[in-house]
């Protein structure tokens, strides 16, 4: 301001000196020509100099104050944008996925935030010295190259599983969402990546686990073709040889001192070397990885140094062996081995699948020698019956033989119930076994259907829902056979608590409301006049009707009539049906006294049921029909099930101290089937069984 007050008086004085000497000596020459005008031309040379010394000052200030303005916009324009690079750069590092800038026409990477270096493990400047395809795994360079010319031809595109190498080694892989970024003077690719290793890894181990189940059944299901001994270990030993390229294989089943290994079957073995290894001394020191692991391990016979196989193996020439434990029960049973002349190695997914097939091959292989056990004393069952036949006459001096004939028919009763128990706790195990895998495969496969995430063609969503169906039908199934061994097994006891009839039937109704639509069916219920509450259980209750309303469903047409009649009866009102009852349970009605019961008859239009078959249809596993005949599904009409159902009806109604029983036949011209149960509505008596099989008088 000084500066700028110097300067204006600078120039007044510069005008006044050079201006006013010149006006007075006009002023002056004018009036007074006379008068010495000298004095005047001095001042104007004075202030001339002033005057341009001030003009020069006034331009410098001018220059000096329009630099000022342009340096304050440079530094306010540095200040922007740093700001910018600062928010640019807390944008990159901030976000949740790593992401990657590179030069679109060098590939060279320009930039990359704190994921991604995480992501790769490399620093910043490791990366910027590398191209994009120097990051990726080689069996992902295809996708990769196919990812970039998508990217130069549609200026975006996206890739959901490339392979990427880690400074460490390991294998990541990535989703891609890439785009083109035109900037006038040069063009960059903006690379999104997202790490979905664990998700990979969790879709390959729900396929590989689906893949040895379906192998595992596949080997089992043509091993339980067949109950011939011989055949299943030549089967399983096939077909494991098959899946796993094995040259060669044996199977020794232990013998019954539990110390000797006896060669039960063999396959692609020299017959010197099978000579050899006919009988083996199982090792019961720590040197034995079979003993004290009872687990599957694989091993080159140059290891195998204390195992009985080594000399053998190695003196024929096989680098490799993979020994797999059969057991059943908990109890080594056998060994089955498999041998390769390359030192080939199992890789730890394969021996826990080695693991659990042999112990699935144990259990079937102790199935067939119970059932063959069986089959034995059937035919000295048959032979005694024949000689008692034929030494009728002389029955008088056998007796002795008798008597020891009857007490192997005792025996043979006792080791039939042994057996029958035996049976009962095997499909207890099985459906506890099969529990695990299929709540797997159920839980997976919701997971991956309920997946917002998963964005899967619709064939892939099908194949889900199919799988998930399938578990689910299949984990009802399991749920079954568990119901049928309880009930057998008489642990599975009703919790009786009073119930009303009406709110089950509504339950019922409203439960198969969809299935009866679909199949255009009537359901009729014929309630009489009422029901008072009574004592139950009611889950047992729902169970019963759920099973017959499911069977009348199957066998009745479309668009036929299923009646549900329910009435508080006595036995002087069921008199009618006495002949009936008779054929299936005569004790029950001479116990029936003057107690009132629920009766309840479940009756269809549907093909009905010839009268041989009347006692068997309740039996556990019989369904009407050839096998050969066999068409699954729930409610297709005349679908065949697993034989349970009617089981379970049976097995529930007794456990109430009541009776189940059917009235049909296919020749008195009335088509349909009736179900009729009894359910004491009072304090009940445990009431006799329904017998297995009972011919008419």
């Amino acid at each position: 301001m000084v500066r700028k007050k110097v300067l204006a008086w600078l120039i007044a004085a510069g005008i006044a000196g050079a201006v006013l000497p010149l006006l007075e000596l006009g002023r002056v020459a004018h009036f007074w020509p006379s008068v010495d005008v000298h004095l005047s031309i001095p001042l104007a040379l004075i202030g001339l100099p002033l005057l341009l010394f001030s003009l020069v000052a006034l331009s410098h200030q001018f220059i000096a104050s329009h630099l000022t303005s342009q340096d304050q916009e440079v530094v306010s324009l540095e200040v922007a944008l740093e700001k910018r690079l600062r928010r640019y750069k807390s944008l990159l590092e901030g976000a949740g996925n790593a992401i990657f800038v590179f030069n679109a026409e060098t590939g060279v990477m320009e930039e990359v935030n704190r994921l991604g270096t995480e992501l790769l493990g490399y620093s910043q400047e490791e990366l910027s010295a590398r191209r994009g395809s120097d990051l990726v795994a080689e069996e992902g360079l295809g996708d990769f190259m196919a990812l970039v010319m998508r990217v130069k031809r549609q200026e975006r595109g996206r890739s959901t599983g490339i392979t990427f190498c880690h400074k460490d080694g390991t294998r990541r892989v990535c989703e891609i969402d890439a785009r083109l970024i035109d900037l006038g003077d040069e063009r960059l690719v903006h690379v999104t990546v997202r790490d979905v290793t664990l998700r990979h890894q969790a879709k390959r181990e729900v396929r590989q686990r689906n893949h040895e189940l379906t192998i595992l059944n596949a080997i089992l299901t043509q091993a339980n073709d067949t109950l011939r001994l011989q055949t299943v270990l030549d089967v399983s030993l096939a077909e494991t040889m098959a899946l796993f390229d094995s040259e060669a294989g044996t199977v020794h089943l232990l013998a019954a001192d539990r110390k000797t290994l006896v060669l039960a079957g063999s396959k692609a073995l020299p017959p010197s070397l099978e000579e050899e290894l006919h009988s083996m001394s199982l090792a019961r020191d720590a040197s034995c990885r079979m003993v004290t692991h009872l687990n599957c391990h694989s091993v080159a016979t140059v290891e195998l140094e204390d195992c009985c196989l080594s000399s053998c193996l190695r003196a024929a020439g096989w680098g490799s062996v993979v020994a797999v434990p059969l057991i059943a029960h908990n109890v080594l049973i056998g060994v089955m081995h498999l041998m390769n002349s390359s030192e080939r190695l199992c890789r730890d997914d394969e021996l826990r699948f080695l693991t659990t097939l042999g112990k699935q091959v144990g259990i079937v292989i102790e199935h067939v020698r119970v059932f063959s056990q069986l089959r034995e004393k059937n035919d000295e069952l048959e032979r005694s019956h024949t000689m008692l036949e034929r030494s009728s006459r002389e029955l008088a001096l056998s007796q002795k033989r008798l008597r020891k004939n009857l007490e192997l028919v005792e025996d043979a009763n006792r080791e039939l119930e042994r057996l029958d128990r035996m049976k009962n706790h095997f499909l207890g195990m099985v459906s506890h076994e099969f529990k695990t895998p299929l709540t797997s495969i159920i839980g997976s496969s919701e997971l991956l259907l309920a997946a917002q995430c998963l964005e899967a063609p619709e064939e892939v969503r099908r194949l889900l829902e199919m799988i998930l169906q399938g578990g689910i039908r299949l984990n009802d199934i399991v749920n079954d056979l568990l119901k049928v061994a309880r009930l057998e097994a008489k642990s599975l006891l009703p919790n009786r608590n009073i119930i009303y009839l009406e709110e089950v039937l509504n339950t019922i109704h409203e439960r198969f409301s969809p299935i009866l639509v679909e199949r255009c069916q009537t359901l009729l219920i014929d309630k009489g006049a009422g029901h008072p509450p009574f004592n139950a259980d009611r889950g047992f209750i729902e169970d019963v009707f759920g099973e017959l309303l499911e069977n009348a469903v199957k066998f009745t047409p479309d668009g036929g009539v299923i009646t549900i009649v329910t009435r508080c009866s006595c036995q002087d009102d069921l008199y009618d049906r006495k002949a009936a009852m008779h054929r299936f349970n005569q004790l029950f009605w001479e116990q029936m006294d003057d107690r009132l019961f629920l009766m309840v008859e479940v009756r269809d239009s549907g093909i009905g049921i010839s009268s041989e078959e009347h006692l068997r249809i309740f039996d556990t596993f019989y369904e009407v029909g050839e096998i050969n005949h066999h068409s699954s599904g729930k409610y297709k009409f005349q679908g065949k099930g697993t034989g349970l159902g009617l089981a379970i009806v049976k097995g529930m109604v007794e456990a109430h101290g009541g009776m189940v029983w059917v009235e049909s036949s296919v020749d008195d011209g009335e088509p349909g089937s009736s179900f009729c149960f009894l359910i004491p509505m009072g304090e009940p008596t445990l009431q006799p069984e329904l017998p297995l099989f009972q011919e008419d008088d």
